[in-house]
């Protein structure tokens, strides 16, 4: 038999793990196999439906916070806005979203290669592919999008501590720390992973023995560029003549919202870290298998340090959803892959790790992926030919029918929970209670339910109203439509109002 054979496959392993592009490859061809279930899924992720309905209405003309309502910063719409001017299928939102994971997985790589091997970098990134997927992160989710730029930021830091050392700045270093500044323009909880990298790169700037001045301007010039892309919208609006709307979209109605009490929000939290546990256990054996010295040297001091921020940033968040965990995944996968370089124990972790984590992540489910593909394109027909009239109410989660039927939303409360979820009363400084009435005063000819709808609390005088106008609907049907988390019933009530 000729050997050669098994030498040249051997050779092209080598070559596809030791070069930067090979690497590159395997991340994005892993990433294409384990999110490629979910791929067109319009109704996968409530969230990033609505993403893609508010960048689609910015390329309408309509003004963020004021004709179309969230909390959340410019960026993150803007991005799909950019993706829709090439296409609005949710096919090519989703390859977008997995060459941003792809690209942040490799960033992983670039970090850990300066702890590990070739090959344990890459199961780091490889683990971090796979939890993207167990934590909400298979589709357009939004640190999806951010969590690659502060990967950057983390690289531009690492990478450049002997130049910080001595007191000097680069290109490099500054577009990482723009990176992550325009990492806030995508969600305002990046602001904290932020901040720390922000006091680590001034500390070692101000100690390295340069003159206080020089220092101090540097960091200064830095801040700037990190403050550019959130100082830019604040601008803007303020040019508009809108900077009142967006102040309280992004700071206040983050306040006066209603949140989980104590004990709820503790349980959360501590069923948040068991699910985080193979990657805390992981990166903790990690850190201790390095010797003395390697263990407090800068990098890896940086990256204990950056997740446990991340892991405070956790905890500090008012209400906890399984999506949040995603920005402490780059961290703890890169100090795991100092665990997975043991060629005994390690291997078997990162199997474990990818395995249970596709294995809990609802866009592996592959049953529930099939009946999804195949059941919303009845749904969205049906609505269709329900509303000749295009005057649509969507009460419940499926916020994306008013694209899919070219509908503008009647209200600038376009994401339904912000109507009938009681947490939100009285938040966007919109009259989410005069908003309905509106709404039903225009007697909408098709109203989209959600059964049962889930919220705790409800907004009681709005679930009343909608009721209310149920009764005037002639027809009624029912779907089963599917997201990322199984099932769920829509009743499609027609010819509503007298219509």
């Amino acid at each position: 038999m000729d050997r050669s054979i098994f030498r040249t496959g051997r050779n092209w392993r080598v070559l596809l793990c030791r070069t930067r592009t090979g690497q590159f490859l395997i991340l994005f061809a892993f990433a294409l196999l384990i999110r490629a279930p979910a791929f067109g899924e319009w109704n996968f992720d409530i969230d990033e439906q609505f993403y893609a309905l508010v960048g689609q209405r910015l390329l309408a003309g309509d003004i963020l916070y004021l004709d179309i309502w969230d909390r959340k910063p410019p960026a993150l719409y803007l991005t799909y806005s950019l993706l829709s001017l090439v296409s609005r299928s949710f096919l090519f939102y989703h390859l977008a979203a997995t060459i941003s994971a792809a690209l942040g997985a490799y960033g992983i790589v670039r970090i850990a290669r300066r702890l590990t091997g070739v090959g344990a970098a890459i199961m780091a990134a490889l683990a971090y592919l796979a939890m993207l997927n167990r934590f909400g992160g298979a589709t357009g989710q939004a640190p999806v999008w951010f969590n690659t730029l502060m990967i950057f930021a983390a690289w531009s830091i690492v990478t450049r501590l002997d130049r910080l050392r001595s007191g000097r700045i680069d290109p490099v270093l500054a577009a990482g720390v723009a990176s992550a500044g325009f990492a806030i323009a995508f969600k305002q909880s990046a602001a904290i992973e932020c901040g720390f990298f922000g006091i680590w790169i001034a500390a070692w700037l101000l100690r390295s023995g340069i003159s206080p001045s020089k220092g101090l301007g540097q960091v200064l010039l830095l801040a700037a560029l990190g403050a550019l892309p959130v100082a830019a919208t604040f601008a803007w609006y303020w040019h508009i003549g809108h900077f009142p709307e967006l102040w309280h979209a992004l700071v206040d109605s983050n306040f006066h919202r209603l949140y989980a009490d104590p004990h709820e929000r503790f349980m959360r939290l501590a069923a948040l870290i068991g699910l985080l546990g193979m990657p805390l256990v992981f990166a903790g054996l990690g850190w201790a298998a390095l010797d003395r010295t390697e263990r407090y040297n800068g990098e890896v001091l940086f990256l204990v340090a950056w997740s446990f921020v991340a892991l405070i940033a956790i905890a500090s968040f008012p209400n906890i959803f399984p999506h949040y965990a995603l920005p402490i995944l780059a961290p703890l996968c890169i100090l795991s892959a100092i665990f997975f370089e043991r060629r005994d124990i390690g291997r078997l972790a990162f199997a474990a790790m990818v395995l249970v984590n596709l294995a809990y992540a609802g866009s592996f489910d592959l049953v529930s992926r099939y009946k999804a593909h195949r059941a919303t394109p009845a749904f969205v027909n049906y609505v269709r030919s329900e509303t000749p009239h295009d005057r649509l109410f969507v009460w419940g989660f499926p916020s994306y029918l008013y694209s899919l039927l070219d509908i503008r939303p009647p209200s600038p409360l376009a994401f339904p929970p912000h109507l009938f979820e009681g947490a939100e009363s009285g938040v966007s400084a919109i009259d989410e209670v005069a908003e309905v009435r509106r709404i039903i005063a225009q007697r909408p000819e098709t109203v989209v339910v959600q059964r049962p709808i889930v919220a705790e609390p409800k907004n009681l005088p709005n679930v009343d109203r909608v009721e209310a106008y149920l009764r005037t609907c002639n027809r009624v049907r029912y779907f089963t439509i599917y997201d990322h988390n199984g099932p769920q019933i829509q009743a499609v009530h027609s010819r509503c109002g007298g219509n």
